[in-house]
């Protein structure tokens, strides 16, 4: 296993607390409806705007951390991801009702921080680990997974305690200050970058093969967004499991994720992203499809870890090929197709839940296996390239 550096593993332990904050909204997302009286169908709406924060600001950040440098930009984003976290939470006690429009703008707040966190993490752990970052940037993205596993397991144990959902962002608000303390005394790699002017920004919008990216990395993004936030309502809702235990397929869908980063930081030491990219895709879609019309609580367990399982290592590696085919501007690039995740995840989870309220649950967790074909028929485009 390559050698990885102090800076490396402490940006993982920023991926692990960035998955636990992203992911204890699904678990949440009954009881966040029931303090604000509104369908649950709404809760949609907190991800499109936590994208509408994210969208500019990984283009900023990106832009930003070619000219002043990634480390007081990244400093910068846990700061203000942390105080949206204390924020949601906070908000149900402002005012005589709790207000569901304050709590959608904090969501922008709360985007606006992950925007950062997202492009500048990855950007600074492709710099720390030239000539070959695949192994660290899906590696340290299984820290990611192991967030998205404790923080749904975190609020579901909030709940289960008969505790407010607020007390998890109050948590969440408090580790992103430990994260920035931990941060705040480490030194950053210098990188040895060309100058990023007009004309080679106009070069990289110019590269179909960074658009064809960019549009894989919406679709994947979308469609794990999506899966992970209804697969907890479809669980309670069409299947019938306790609140509680509906929270577990959220956590069994990330266990597959680590277990499917790990496998592919070694697998890519000796093979190229694209072929990974195609065999994982085809086979998250299947593997979504059978969470769609899960028969049971089991099934669904199942074909969620399955799931997780298969769409594991694409992040990564679209970052690792990103890497390859742009090594000399890993921020700029970085925060375009950052601007992917956030595209995706602004328009699937919604989309999902007013399909889930026009028809059924059922057929809106079928989107996700869509989006991940779509996602192999990218790629292929892309190789054909």
């Amino acid at each position: 296993m390559p050698r990885l550096s102090l800076l490396t593993y402490s940006l993982s332990l920023v991926l692990l607390g960035y998955g636990m904050l992203i992911f204890i909204f699904g678990p949440s997302l009954t009881a966040i409806a029931e303090t604000y009286d509104v369908p649950l169908s709404y809760l949609g709406l907190v991800f499109t705007l936590f994208s509408v924060g994210l969208i500019p600001s990984v283009l900023l950040a990106g832009y930003l951390s070619e000219i002043v440098g990634k480390r007081p930009l990244l400093l910068l984003s846990l700061l203000i991801a942390g105080a949206g976290s204390m924020l949601f939470g906070l908000v149900p006690g402002l005012g005589e009702r709790p207000n569901f429009l304050l709590a959608l703008a904090v969501a922008v707040v709360l985007g606006a921080g992950g925007g950062g966190i997202e492009t500048l993490v990855n950007a600074v752990i492709a710099d720390d680990n030239q000539p070959s970052p695949g192994f660290a940037l899906n590696f340290t993205h299984a820290f990611f997974a192991i967030g998205a596993v404790l923080g749904p397991i975190a609020a579901g144990a909030v709940l289960k305690a008969r505790l407010p959902w607020q007390v998890s962002y109050f948590g969440g608000g408090a580790l992103f200050a430990l994260l920035f303390l931990m941060l705040l005394p480490q030194r950053f790699p210098n990188t040895d970058h060309q100058a990023f002017t007009g004309a080679t920004a106009r070069r990289l919008l110019r590269s179909p093969v960074l658009w064809l990216m960019l549009l894989a990395m919406s679709l994947y993004v979308g469609a794990e967004a999506g899966l992970s936030t209804w697969v907890s309502p479809l669980m309670e809702k069409v299947l019938a499991s306790p609140r509680h235990r509906a929270g577990l397929s959220v956590s069994v869908f990330w266990a597959g994720m680590i277990v499917g980063r790990v496998a592919v930081s070694a697998l890519a030491i000796r093979f190229r992203p694209a072929p990974m990219i195609l065999l994982l895709s085809v086979g998250s879609a299947v593997a979504s499809a059978a969470v769609a019309v899960s028969p049971s609580i089991f099934a669904c367990l199942a074909a969620s870890a399955a799931a997780g399982l298969f769409m594991a290592g694409l992040f990564g590696l679209v970052l690792t090929d990103a890497a390859r085919h742009f090594p000399q501007h890993s921020g700029a690039v970085f925060g375009l197709l950052t601007a992917g995740v956030g595209t995706g995840a602004l328009v699937f989870p919604a989309l999902m839940g007013f399909v889930g309220a026009a028809a059924n649950l059922r057929a809106a967790m079928l989107i996700p296996a869509a989006a991940m074909l779509a996602v192999a028929f990218a790629y292929l485009s892309l190789r054909s390239r």
